[in-house]
């Protein structure tokens, strides 16, 4: 009990959550008051696709989610013992759920539960791609994977037939069984991602060289 105490007090000493707070409260604000705006992006088709804002602000919250995995002792934090690692992963579930109830909390009463569902779903999404791009090139540029998706979201989004493709998830109802797939395959690579610490891989390494 004592070791996990002193892991929570320096975690909250290495890590700056009053700007993941001020982030949240940001975006938030964003979503009540601009989250019915259409955005235009570039097309695939003619014209330009439009986009509800409040359906992308679930990105932002999940990056500033995982973005708070790093601190300025980061090399430090990779190697720390199993009670530092369980800090960690109680911050980052403690994280994505703030965000989800907050989301829900501004969508709730100006969205129907399926656009609830839909953002839900999309925080989801982006968490796990933001734990793979952090775990790539290290937390603070968790933003990576999760923008880049932005261009086939936004380019692709409509098939020859005018409808929406089955991976937008963005766009397709929040009851999409094929999204929701997606989502949970995302958050299944994401806890992969961020399981495998650099310890765990040499330990893998050596393993799989004593094998062959």
């Amino acid at each position: 009990m004592p070791d996990l105490r002193e892991s929570w007090i320096r975690y909250l000493q290495a890590h700056r959550f009053r700007g993941i707070a001020v982030g949240w409260a940001l975006v938030i604000a964003c979503d009540v008051a601009f989250g019915a705006t259409r955005l235009d992006f570039p097309f695939s088709g003619n014209g330009s696709s439009s986009t509800p804002l409040r359906h992308e602000m679930p990105l932002a919250l999940a990056v500033i989610a995982v973005g708070g995995l790093g601190s300025a002792m980061d090399s430090l934090e990779e190697a720390a013992a199993k009670g530092f690692r369980r800090v960690e992963i109680t911050y980052l579930v403690g994280a994505v759920t703030v965000a989800a109830l907050l989301l829900v909390a501004a969508e709730a009463l100006v969205s129907p539960m399926d656009t609830v569902l839909l953002l839900l779903r999309g925080l989801l999404i982006w968490v796990g791609l933001a734990l793979l791009s952090g775990r790539a090139w290290g937390w603070r540029f968790s933003w990576i994977l999760p923008l880049v998706t932005l261009f086939p979201l936004t380019y692709w989004q409509v098939d020859g037939l005018g409808r929406f493709r089955w991976w937008d998830w963005t766009d397709q109802p929040g009851h999409s069984l094929p999204c929701w797939w997606i989502a949970m395959g995302s958050l299944l690579a994401g806890s992969v991602a961020i399981a495998l610490t650099p310890w765990r891989v040499v330990r893998l390494r050596r393993v799989f060289r004593r094998s062959r």
